[in-house]
């Protein structure tokens, strides 16, 4: 980020600090379990009422809404393999064109990055 804005480490912590990120990041992880509780539930009444009338077509087009709703919310595998093909070859291109100081720099936080990565896309 701080070479996208063309300014120092320090001044992107400061605007994480001054932004409440963290509180923001927090907030937004415990909406989207909430939203993710809601939705199982929601799917759980919705089949439900459906295997006590299978005939409905309301019902049955309400379950399939709920259950593709899920799978569009959900990260596919093959983003996240993306993700990981990306960082190997940002690895390699630094590697490739001698950025030795940025490769240190980038190997210190892909470990903290990939953790990101995988509670962000959950």
């Amino acid at each position: 980020m701080a070479l996208i804005f063309g300014v120092s480490g320090i001044t992107v912590r400061k605007w994480i600090k001054s932004g409440k990120w963290d509180e923001q990041f927090k907030e937004e992880r415990k909406l989207d379990h909430e939203i993710n509780l809601a939705r199982k539930k929601a799917l759980i009444q919705a089949l439900r009422e459906y295997a006590k009338n299978p005939a409905d077509t309301a019902l049955q087009s309400l379950v399939s809404l709920i259950r593709q709703n899920q799978k569009d919310a959900e990260p596919s595998k093959e983003l996240n393999d993306y993700i990981v093909r990306f960082l190997d070859q940002v690895t390699d291109f630094m590697i490739e064109k001698g950025y030795e100081t940025m490769l240190k720099q980038f190997q210190s936080i892909v470990l903290d990055l990939a953790e990101y990565l995988r509670v962000r896309n959950g």
